[in-house]
């Protein structure tokens, strides 16, 4: 799976860092190194590097020629942006140390420092500790590869070379693998190339290895040495995370690395599940560039075609259990925000799976949390609220990749709870039917607990109204197919009326996928063909015909008062929704005034009869 020879696409980017900045000995870290050896990208936008600098005079020394750049002073951060590329942003940060969490997030001590070994001893994950660097060769002599066939290196040969040698060297890329401090302090002294030093390892080590048989053999213009003193490869071909150090600490420094823990490694099984289904569609038997997506040997024919995901080391994930308290300390918009990443572009439903796993559901999700084990009437759904929540999640996603639809599908029936209960407790039919109307309906009482819960994550106000709208109108589809199929076009052009194009489809998927999930032994579940010609219908409006409006009427208050001698009153509004709504069976034969008047006319004779 880990693929080195990606790591090529950073020298581009080392070599613009290393003009603009002037500084020659600069590792890149964190993100880009990480996101190119998991193939999560060829191409990372977000570039992460570090070196020893006095903040001060780097500022001052940075060639600001179409570049945008704005610094941060408590960590010495300095952000750079291309002009042509504002896309792609370049973030400086110095090597540091950091000391004294006080507030279960933030180090009360923070120093320069000239050490990486040092630097990344205070960061939070073995995955996120891992350095590039790579530099042009100073002397003209080439590197005696000492053999003419290196061999080709498996993921758990690899392993094997690095804890017997503590370094590894693989020759088509010219890339040195270091892992023990004293090597790595004899190549970057003070976190300075040393070439000469670089050299002595390489020619003097027993063997040399490649990562494919199908790369060309050519000398490197470049030296290319990946830094891991914290055994991050290892945690990758055994696909178990670990933290740097003690878990316990590095949580108790930063209570929110509990839940980018949770979402880290929902991005690689995401990834890791999306490269497998891309190779398996290739029809090929042939392993990309780089190591085996499976660590196991070829020869295990049982396990040839199995993906193994990632997992937390046993250690890690108590302490993840164990901790989930700390939460407490953490700025809600802080955790908001790493919420919405998983629901914005990778796997919601595994996230959250994770999150009741590790105890943070009731913390986080408190409505959410309570629906688990409340069953519903056999009849028509065949789960609990909880795992009828999740399926129907896990289905949304599948179709939908609107963030505020996959939370709105997370709470939409939240409000049964309350519902059910009440439900139990009554004694006759009326109050029965008293509890399916208003507001103990979970049509009413969903969004009221989502908001709530939501306020206190900060979500924004545009947010938390949109997904309640969801929530509310999601049974609306149901009852558009319940009704005489001569009116489903319609209600269907009334609902695009009152709401965007973008709106209307997502809550035909929602609806979707909670009929998908109801397993309800009264309907086929799996015959969603007229929920499918609803999305059909909207789309020949939406080519058809424009998003009709109450404003495109062709009569107005003023108008209908003339007309029919009214003063200002909630009449003139009656008599403007029922002319709406009779213009919707048919807006180019409807829509004009004398049509209108003479229906209107008509219409409040027979109001005036019943009353």
């Amino acid at each position: 799976m880990l693929n080195f020879q990606l790591l090529k696409h950073l020298d581009y980017h080392q070599r613009f860092l290393q003009k603009r900045v002037q500084i020659s000995d600069i590792f890149l870290v964190w993100w880009c190194v990480r996101d190119l050896l998991l193939w999560i990208t060829k191409d990372p936008l977000d570039i992460d590097f570090t070196c020893e600098w006095k903040p001060e005079e780097l500022d001052l020394q940075i060639n600001t020629q179409w570049l945008s750049h704005f610094k941060t002073d408590k960590f010495w951060t300095i952000t750079l942006i291309p002009s042509k590329e504002k896309e792609r942003s370049y973030q400086l940060t110095p090597l540091r140390t950091e000391w004294d969490y006080e507030d279960f997030r933030h180090p009360w001590e923070i120093n320069r420092s000239n050490d990486i070994l040092l630097d990344a001893k205070r960061r939070d994950f073995s995955i996120n500790a891992m350095y590039y660097f790579s530099v042009e060769q100073k002397t003209k002599k080439e590197l005696d590869y000492v053999k003419e066939n290196p061999k080709v290196l498996s993921e758990l040969d690899l392993l094997k070379v690095l804890k017997t040698q503590w370094y590894c060297y693989l020759s088509d890329i010219n890339l040195f693998i270091l892992t023990d401090s004293r090597y790595i302090s004899q190549v970057f002294p003070q976190s300075h190339f040393d070439e000469y030093a670089f050299r002595y390892l390489v020619e003097t080590q027993n063997a040399c290895y490649n990562i494919s048989e199908q790369l060309e053999k050519k000398s490197e213009k470049l030296f290319r040495v990946v830094i891991d003193s914290t055994w991050w490869i290892e945690s990758m071909i055994h696909r178990k995370l670990t933290t740097v150090w003690n878990p316990d600490q590095r949580f108790g420094e930063d209570a929110l690395r509990l839940i980018r823990w949770l979402r880290l490694v929902n991005v690689c099984n995401y990834q890791l599940l999306q490269l497998d289904k891309k190779n398996k569609s290739k029809k090929s038997d042939k392993i990309p560039l780089g190591f085996a997506v499976s660590p196991f040997k070829k020869g295990e024919q049982e396990v040839k075609d199995k993906v193994q995901l990632f997992d937390f080391s046993a250690e890690t994930w108590e302490s993840i259990k164990k901790n989930t308290p700390l939460l407490a300390h953490v700025a809600k918009e802080r955790i908001k925000e790493e919420l919405c990443k998983p629901f914005i572009k990778w796997n919601p439903f595994a996230f959250v799976v994770l999150l009741d796993a590790s105890g943070m559901l009731p913390i986080l999700f408190p409505a959410l949390a309570k629906t688990k084990f409340v069953d519903q009437p056999i009849r028509y759904h065949a789960f609990d609220v909880y795992t009828h929540i999740m399926l129907s999640l896990k289905a949304v996603q599948e179709m939908n990749s609107d963030y505020l639809v996959r939370f709105a599908m997370l709470y939409h029936d939240v409000g049964k709870v309350k519902q059910y209960a009440a439900y139990d407790n009554a004694k006759t039919k009326e109050e029965k039917q008293i509890i399916f109307s208003w507001p103990l309906n979970h049509r009413e009482s969903s969004p009221v607990l989502m908001r709530e819960d939501f306020s206190a994550l900060w979500f924004s106000k545009k947010e938390i109204e949109t997904i309640e709208r969801y929530i509310h109108e999601h049974h609306t589809p149901g009852e558009i197919l319940n009704s005489h199929p001569n009116n489903r076009i319609k209600k269907v052009r009334k609902l695009y009326s009152e709401k965007w194009y973008e709106m209307v489809n997502n809550l035909f998927d929602i609806n979707i996928a909670d009929r998908l999930w109801q397993e309800n032994p009264l309907q086929n579940s799996s015959d969603l063909t007229d929920s499918y010609y609803l999305k059909e219908l909207l789309d020949q409006l939406k080519n058809s015909e424009w998003q009709f409006e109450m404003k495109d009427l062709a009569i107005d208050g003023e108008k209908l008062m003339k007309h029919f001698k009214l003063e200002p009153s909630r009449l003139v509004w009656e008599l403007l929704r029922q002319a709406f709504d009779w213009v919707l069976t048919d807006i180019t034969g409807r829509n004009n005034e004398k049509e209108i008047f003479n229906y209107l006319e008509n219409y409040i004779k027979n109001r005036n009869k019943q009353f």
